[in-house]
């Protein structure tokens, strides 16, 4: 599959979370423990209007008969699931923006001269592993930065399965604090993985979460618990999905032994 090498625009990607980051992530705690929980913001922006069926739908359409995992399908349900992010506030504001700059790379790819040869991950991995792209200091790498959404699926789908069991009224500030200690904080540093830590110590309740992505749904029709109960439904297959694209992924890193790109 090799092939001259277009000169690919994307931004660049911050490989983690800077002295700045740190600071903000701080900030969000002071800002939480200042804030009512249970308030719910009084309008949602247009672009926040948040769909999990598009979560399921978009990790479904990665899986393929042939084996491939398709990155269109991956993307789409990645940028649906960033939007959960900014919906829960300054807890999650400086994970959103991180993970929002690694989509944005692969989209930039995707879009691109060799869009072509990245139509799927394997595909990326194949194209970039040929012209020396894995590990090249001139351009990001999609492999590289796709390593990076995937470790951090690991702790979505691990949320997300505390948040569907947890009861209503229950805080997932620990639980959230604790999957996050067994998934991304063994990718960061001390500093980082403490203060991350203490960031999400202060996740509000189950019952204020779901009330937020209610109101944040497309799903509108029947009202707020309409809402809520299609969403309870939905859950346990969109985990299902995740994990399942999580699995495949981590084997084909795996196989291709670039578990570790630096």
């Amino acid at each position: 599959m090799s092939a001259k090498i277009p000169k690919v625009e994307a931004p660049n990607e911050t490989t983690s979370l800077t002295s700045r980051r740190v600071e903000g992530a701080m900030a969000a705690t002071e800002a939480t423990e200042a804030e009512e929980t249970t308030q719910i913001p009084p309008e949602i922006d247009a672009e926040l209007l948040f769909d999990l069926q598009m979560v399921l739908d978009g990790f479904s359409q990665c899986k393929r008969e042939d084996g491939q995992l398709y990155l269109d399908g991956y993307l789409r349900a990645y940028s649906e699931i960033n939007k959960f992010f900014q919906i829960l506030g300054n807890v999650f504001n400086f994970v959103a923006q991180d993970v929002q700059k690694k989509i944005t790379i692969l989209q930039c790819y995707r879009k691109g001269g060799a869009g072509d040869y990245y139509y799927s991950i394997q595909s990326m991995i194949e194209y970039e592993r040929e012209n020396n792209l894995l590990t090249s200091k001139d351009q990001q790498s999609g492999a590289r930065t796709l390593l990076r959404l995937h470790r951090a699926l690991e702790f979505i789908t691990g949320f997300l399965s505390e948040l569907h069991k947890a009861p209503d009224e229950s805080g997932l500030g620990s639980v959230t604090s604790e999957v996050y200690s067994r998934t991304l904080a063994k990718f960061h540093g001390w500093v980082v993985a403490k203060t991350v830590g203490a960031v999400l110590l202060m996740m509000p309740t189950k019952n204020t979460i779901i009330e937020r992505v209610s109101l944040a749904s497309k799903q509108v029709t029947g009202g707020i618990e309409a809402v809520r109960a299609h969403n309870e439904a939905l859950m346990p297959k969109v985990i299902e999905v995740m994990t399942s694209v999580y699995n495949l992924t981590q084997k084909l890193y795996e196989d291709y032994e670039i578990l570790d790109l630096p």
